[in-house]
Order: structure tokens, then sequence, then C-alpha cells
């Protein structure tokens, strides 16, 4: 019975693991890889985007907005660490990586700062911090378009 408990613990804990790097075998594995990423960093941008237009308006509360900016930096977060953990093939991806790489950073950081700003109270800043986040924005959904 302890052998058996050993086994599945050391299978488990191979499986985290292997399953933290992913490597890509092909160029095109990893693009996808990009593209979905981008995809769903856009996704958690455009949120805080629509959040900080309705508190301009005046259509949001700030506790609405705290878990709203808290829950779209989280996520923007989570999936930034998961694609900098996947292994690229060569030295084209590695280029590819650094772009990537430069505008989850540009989202993650825009995030964070719209949540520090609203959890400050301070609603009236986060319409110019969207407007900040707009072009990167625009870089994410161009690479998660182009990486399909």
């Amino acid at each position: 019975m302890k052998r058996a408990v050993a086994i599945l613990t050391a299978t488990l804990v191979t499986g985290m693991v292997t399953g933290c790097v992913s490597p890509s075998r092909t160029d095109r594995d990893y693009e996808l890889k990009a593209g979905n990423t981008a995809k769903a960093v856009a996704s958690s941008v455009a949120t805080a985007i629509l959040g900080a237009d309705a508190a301009g308006r005046h259509k949001a509360t700030g506790p609405y907005l705290s878990v709203l900016l808290g829950m779209a930096e989280k996520d923007a977060l989570a999936v930034q660490s998961t694609f900098d953990s996947v292994q690229p093939p060569d030295a084209t991806a590695d280029r590819l990586r650094g772009t990537v790489d430069d505008l989850l950073g540009s989202a993650t950081t825009g995030l964070t700062e719209m949540r520090i700003v609203c959890r400050r109270g301070e609603l009236d800043k986060l319409p110019a911090l969207a407007d900040r986040l707009r072009s990167t924005l625009d870089g994410l959904r161009f690479l998660a378009d182009h990486f399909q």
C-alpha cells in the first residue's frame, strides 16, 4: 500500500513538473501558442478598458471595478506566466517571444496601474489609463489574428 501511494505521488509530481514547461516542437506550434496567449490577454485588457469607460461615464461603482480590474490583472498574469514557461524551439521563436513578452508586460503593467488607482478610489483616472492601454490591445489583437 505504501509503495502504491509513493508511486502515485511520484507520478503526480512528475506530471505537475513537466506540465509547467511546455515545449513547442515547431515554429508553427509556438506561433499558435503566442496567438492564443495574445488573444487571452487581449480579452483581459478589453474588459478593463470597458470598465474604465464605464467609470468615466459614472456607470460603475468602485467595488465592482475593483473586482473587475483585479480579476483582469490576475488572469493576464496567469496567461503570461504560462506563456513564459513554454520552451521556444529556435531563434525565430525567440524573436516572437520577445515581441509577445513586450506586449504582455505592457498589458500587465497597465492593468496593475488601473487596479491600484481604482482601489485608491481615484476612478476619474481610469479612462486615461485605459487610453494608454489601447495601443497594447491593438498589438495583442494583431498577434492573435496573425497567429491563428
